[in-house]
């Protein structure tokens, strides 16, 4: 069966000769890569990629947790309907629903500030691995290694942001083989512009969700502000709008098949490099887990979510997002069944085994990786189920997450700046004290109460290391010994809902919030040894992987000196090329690589998530020059690509061979979502809305004129 797979891979690569692999780093635009580019029908210079402190096509991409891009020279960013949806949502109301209605600025006194929303443009990237050397020396324990890697980050980041405005990050390539320091301009005053309604931006809902054919407007304007002398600054009236060095073009002549693509984003993770063993733990427990999980949850939320149009609201946010996780975790789970994922790393390391035995000097480097990844994932394994709750309890408990930071940050506020925890030195202070009234909007007590609930028994069931034994006897104590009488009561003696409390209590030191008898902070500074513990045990293990990790992947590279060179994506900016192209995910069937404005029209049921309002349609009706494609006879909306891509690429642009905007990347096919494990050339496909479409809508459905011209549409 293996062979058979691995033959149908070979078949379909050799076809598929369009599709390329890798994420590439900025700094990774080799010669090859660049003539490889060309060869494919790129006209412009690669070299002009990237090119710091200078007019590039980067210094128009920015990072707001997905990715967008500048369209203008006033500060204009696109990116996608969903990944605006937290600023509609945090804006809307019963009474004023942009959540359902979209909404759209008419001039720039009528944009309005995005709660929460910041940007990031990234200004430098540095290679600092020799300063982690140290730190990687062979015999160190793993928390110990850890620490000092995180000590030397802090130290790196403080030189970093020595500079006004500037905001550092250092990120690890190929598990800590390299470190880089990348610098951002950080913008804080983000303003909504348009956004379309909902029966446009999110068309098909989760029933379209990852599949193929699409026929969605995902996409929105935001805009980005500073202060009068061109420095970041906090939202103010008299801001004025950010002026970039590079923005996009839009393109006005329309793609074909097999032109050529290119993608700049912030793919957030990839696991290819993962071993055999870490591939096991993700099929056999993480991913399982997660779903089960998300299952319960997204059904809690459901059945809470008909209280009420205003909690139905508060909720909308969250729900989106867990759709759109439990259906990727679902189709991840299906890729590495379907691909072999596990058989195939099995194999590969059983090559690699012999490979290493081959050689003396390979024996002597490389002799214990595959014994000591096994060893890892085995404890990482046992850390798996607990993990997965964790990962998820403060996110979805506001009133946990605030009691939890409040506690942590009244304690790390004692010790210097240096020598705190990651998140809360003095640099971060700022923005963790405006999230407090941005994550106000949207809480709903009834949800925050049962959502604990909820969690509190999902942890102390996951908890086989006995981390929360306390809690567990706390609870036991409660009336029935019920998670839920536990929560009610901790909620009835806790101010935390009020937003002046917590103000009060993040300007307050730990004696300060202990004198205050709030009971969820009280029960915060209980909590926290437990979870001290459990993450030191986490910190001990990733700890001895920088160890193992980099010495693995070198292995495989040596192994197979040809494969692609590109580090897992890890939220730095990354560039991937291809073409515009189609796939056959089956026997007998072949998609064609875009659709048009008569299958919209085609799925309109009346029903959401296919449910057009009469102005879209009296839209269509009314003519569709000059946005029309000559050769589809149509308005082209979706359209796939062959790029290498993955989460928090949406809202990537999408640029023809002469560096034009001419889409917005904002999915993946159902099919690819095992790449993240395993590259397959002839079904990995990006999904990306057409600049056609996104026109058509502006103008002939929401008549945004005053946008349309600052695009340069006349």
């Amino acid at each position: 069966m293996r062979g058979k797979v691995f033959l149908y891979c070979l078949l379909s690569a050799a076809i598929s000769l369009h599709a390329v692999e890798g994420m590439f780093s900025l700094n990774g635009i080799t010669p090859s890569l660049a003539a490889d580019m060309k060869a494919l029908g790129c006209r412009f210079d690669p070299g002009g990629i990237w090119k710091p402190g200078e007019k590039c096509l980067a210094m128009a991409v920015v990072n707001l947790g997905a990715t967008g891009s500048f369209v203008s020279a006033d500060g204009l960013i696109v990116t996608n309907h969903h990944v605006a949806f937290g600023a509609v949502q945090s804006l809307s109301s019963p009474e004023r629903n942009y959540i359902r209605d979209g909404f759209l600025a008419a001039g720039r006194e009528q944009e309005i500030p995005a709660p929460g929303y910041s940007v990031r443009v990234m200004t430098g990237l540095e290679n600092v691995s020799a300063r982690f050397r140290p730190a990687l020396k062979a015999g160190l324990d793993g928390a110990k290694r850890l620490r000092r890697i995180e000590r030397i980050a802090k130290e790196l980041v403080a030189e970093g942001e020595r500079t006004p405005g500037n905001e550092c990050l250092v990120a690890r390539f190929d598990g800590g083989g390299e470190f880089y320091r990348v610098t951002y301009f950080k913008i804080r005053d983000m303003r909504v512009v348009y956004v379309p309604a909902r029966s446009v931006g999110e068309y098909g809902g989760e029933i379209d969700n990852w599949m193929w054919p699409r026929h969605t407007g995902d996409f929105s304007f935001l805009r980005a502000y500073v202060g009068r002398d061109g420095r970041p600054a906090s939202y103010a009236p008299d801001n004025v709008p950010f002026r970039p060095l590079h923005h996009f073009p839009i393109a006005r002549t329309p793609l074909r098949a097999g032109d050529f693509a290119l993608i700049l984003g912030y793919p957030g993770t990839t696991k290819r490099w993962l071993t055999a063993a870490e591939v096991a733990n993700e099929f056999e427990a993480n991913y399982p887990g997660r779903i089960a999980l998300l299952e319960q949850y997204i059904a809690l939320l459901e059945r809470i979510s008909t209280a009420g149009e205003a909690v139905k609201i508060k909720n909308a946010g969250v729900l989106k997002g867990l759709y759109n996780s439990i259906k990727n975790n679902r189709g991840l789970l299906a890729g590495l069944r379907q691909n072999a994922v596990l058989e195939r790393k099995r194999a590969a390391e059983k090559e690699l085994a012999a490979f290493v035995a081959a050689d003396p000097g390979r024996r002597k480097k490389f002799g214990q990786v595959l014994a000591d990844s096994e060893r890892l994932a085995a404890q990482e394994r046992e850390l798996i189920p607990l993990v997965v709750v964790m990962n998820w309890l403060t996110r979805g408990c506001r009133m946990l997450d605030w009691a939890l930071t409040l506690n942590r940050w009244g304690r790390e506020k004692a010790k210097k700046d240096m020598d705190r925890q990651p998140g809360y030195m003095e640099r971060d202070i700022a923005a963790r004290k405006e999230r407090l009234p941005v994550s106000q909007r949207n809480l709903d007590l009834e949800t925050d109460k049962a959502v604990f609930a909820f969690f509190l028994d999902r942890l102390l069931a996951a908890d086989s290391g006995g981390f929360f034994k306390d809690l567990r006897l706390e609870i036991a104590k409660a009336p029935g010994g019920r998670s839920d009488a536990f929560v009610a009561a901790l909620y009835r003696d806790s101010q935390l809902a009020s937003l002046d409390f917590k103000m009060r209590m993040f300007a307050a030191d730990a004696k300060a919030m202990a004198a205050s008898g709030d009971a969820l902070l009280a029960l915060a500074a209980r909590l926290q040894p437990a979870i001290d513990a459990f993450n030191r045990r986490r910190d001990a293990v990733a700890g001895s992987w920088l160890g193992v990790k980099p010495l693995y992947i070198e292995a495989m590279r040596q192994l197979h000196p040809d494969r692609p060179r590109y580090a897992d994506a890890n939220s730095t900016l990354r560039f991937s090329y291809g073409r515009v192209e189609g796939y056959a995910p089956r026997d007998a069937v072949r998609y064609s690589p875009f659709t048009t404005l008569e299958g919209v029209l085609a799925k309109n049921s009346g029903e959401p998530p296919f449910a057009l309002e009469e102005r879209f349609i009296a839209a269509a009706g009314a003519g569709r020059a000059p946005y029309v494609d000559p050769e589809l006879g149509d308005v082209p909306v979706n359209f796939l690509t062959s790029n290498d891509s993955t989460g928090g690429n949406s809202g990537s642009p999408v640029l023809n061979a002469d560096g034009e905007l001419a889409g917005i990347l904002f999915d993946g096919n159902y099919e690819s979502l095992g790449s993240d494990f395993l590259y397959r050339p002839d079904i990995t496909r990006s999904i990306h809305v057409h600049m056609h479409y996104v026109l058509f809508v502006a103008d002939r459905v929401d008549r945004a004129a005053a946008l349309l011209r600052e695009l340069g549409i006349d």
